[in-house]
C-alpha cells in the first residue's frame, strides 16, 4: 500500500471517529436528558404531592408547596449536570482532530510534491521540444543549400 493511500485511510478512519465520539456523546447526553425528563415528570408529581400534603400540617400550605419546588429544582440540576457529562472524554476526540488534522497536512505535502513533479516534467517536455524544433531548422538550413546544389548537379548532367 502506498504512502498516499495509507494517509487516505487514516484520514478516512479520523473522520469516522470524530462522527462515532459526536454520535455518542449526543445519544449519551439525550438519553439521560430524557430519563431525566420521565423521572422530572412522572416522579415529581407524585413526590410533590406526597411532601406537600406530609408538610401542609406543619408549614402551612405555602411553604409547603415552596419547599417541593425548591427540591425538584436541585434534583433536575443534578441530573442535567449528569448528562452535560456523558459520553465519550474530550481527550478522544482531541485525539482523533490530530489524527485528522496530520492527515490532512500529509496528503497537502504529497499533492505539492506530484504538482512540483508535474510541473518539472512539463519544463522537460518543452525544453526537448524547443531541442527539436532548433534541431530541424538546422537541419532544414542545412539540407537547403546542398539539396539546391545537387538540383544543380543532375540538370547539368
Amino acid at each position: 500500500m502506498s504512502d498516499f493511500a495509507l494517509k487516505l485511510q487514516i484520514l478516512a478512519r479520523a473522520e469516522m471517529a470524530l462522527a462515532q465520539i459526536h454520535v455518542q456523546r449526543a445519544a449519551g447526553r439525550s438519553a439521560l436528558f430524557v430519563v431525566a425528563m420521565v423521572f422530572t415528570l412522572v416522579g415529581l408529581g407524585m413526590l410533590d404531592i406526597a411532601a406537600f400534603y406530609a408538610m401542609s400540617p406543619g408549614f402551612g400550605p405555602a411553604l409547603a408547596a415552596l419547599f417541593v419546588a425548591l427540591i425538584n429544582i436541585a434534583a433536575a440540576g443534578v441530573v442535567l449536570l449528569a448528562a452535560r457529562k456523558a459520553g465519550p472524554k474530550e481527550n478522544e476526540e482531541k485525539l482523533a482532530r490530530e489524527m485528522r488534522n496530520l492527515a490532512y497536512t500529509e496528503i497537502d505535502r504529497d499533492v505539492e510534491q506530484v504538482r512540483a513533479e508535474i510541473e518539472k516534467i512539463a519544463a522537460d517536455v518543452e525544453k526537448i521540444r524547443s531541442s527539436f524544433a532548433s534541431f530541424s531548422s538546422a537541419v532544414s538550413s542545412t539540407l537547403t543549400p546542398l539539396l539546391a546544389l545537387l538540383g544543380k548537379t543532375v540538370k547539368k548532367l
